[in-house]
């Protein structure tokens, strides 16, 4: 069978030679590791919960997939029919039987939302059921390792907290973080001192949530009882009188520290004013 004319021969060429010192990417030395460093916070507690050092460690694949899907629950394949309740909606019910009336005191939730939660095991508008410590790096699905809490501060907790600190842990990795931890399941923003949309009092780090995405979840009382309190312990705003005192000028230092002396001193005659102005322009 006769090759087609157009076909273009194999061309046997060498290899160009290596330089000096050259090694397969396989057997080149590889950079080490950046070392993991805890980060620094200028504060011992978010949002009502305690910074605490906890080891932690990353379960296998397998493990947390199956963390995962006891906490949400199974369904048909349509996604119509539940076959096995998971734990959130366990808690649920469990807090709308048992925790009605801190629902409604702390969180200001209704009859209806607290029906559905007792009813569907559903989670109200605004607000997330929070793994403490998270099923990513070992958490389970226990009563006591969940709160309700609201959508700001629940995002909050984990972008600006925990996931700077469990990010990039490989499977069986242990580290030692500094977890935010409570003994409540219902979180209370009377007991927390947060304001309205959960903002922060004191702001002390550079946050990643805009809390203006975020819906009101506090009561007009929550509102008011929280800013009385802080009516009473702000402190004045101290400026320093050196820094005042060099900003203006040296004439008006001893009107600024011996007012007194300047009102027993009557002002000087026009003419005297004119030549002082003329002599401070020159």
């Amino acid at each position: 069978m006769e090759k087609d004319a157009s076909e273009k021969p194999y061309l046997h060429q060498k290899r160009p030679e290596r330089p000096p010192g050259w090694l397969p990417p396989n057997k080149r030395p590889q950079k080490p590791k950046p070392r993991y460093v805890r980060p620094e916070y200028s504060f011992d507690t978010i949002h009502g919960l305690s910074l605490k050092e906890t080891e932690c460690y990353v379960p296998t694949k397998a493990e947390r997939e199956a963390a995962r899907l006891e906490f949400d629950g199974q369904f048909s394949a349509d996604g119509k029919t539940l076959v096995k309740e998971g734990m959130r909606a366990k808690f649920l019910k469990h807090l709308a039987e048992k925790h009605a009336k801190e629902l409604k005191e702390n969180l200001g939730l209704d009859d209806g939302q607290i029906s559905q939660m007792a009813e569907r095991g559903r989670v109200p508008n605004g607000f997330n059921v929070h793994h403490k410590l998270p099923l990513h790096v070992g958490g389970k699905n226990e009563f006591s390792n969940f709160i309700l809490i609201p959508l700001y501060p629940h995002d909050q907790l984990h972008r600006d907290i925990l996931d700077k600190q469990i990010e990039n842990m490989k499977e069986g990795e242990r580290r030692t973080i500094l977890l935010p931890t409570c003994d409540d399941t219902v979180y209370d923003p009377k007991k927390y001192g947060y304001m309205k949309n959960n903002q922060k009092v004191e702001p002390n780090y550079a946050s990643k949530v805009d809390a203006a995405k975020y819906s009101d979840n506090y009561l007009p009382e929550h509102i008011a009882e929280i800013q009385s309190k802080r009516e009473k312990t702000e402190k004045p705003k101290v400026i320093s009188l050196f820094r005042t005192l060099k900003e203006i000028s040296e004439s008006g230092k001893s009107a600024a520290l011996f007012p007194e002396r300047v009102a027993a001193v009557p002002p000087p005659p026009p003419a005297v004013q004119k030549k002082i102005s003329e002599k401070g322009r020159g």
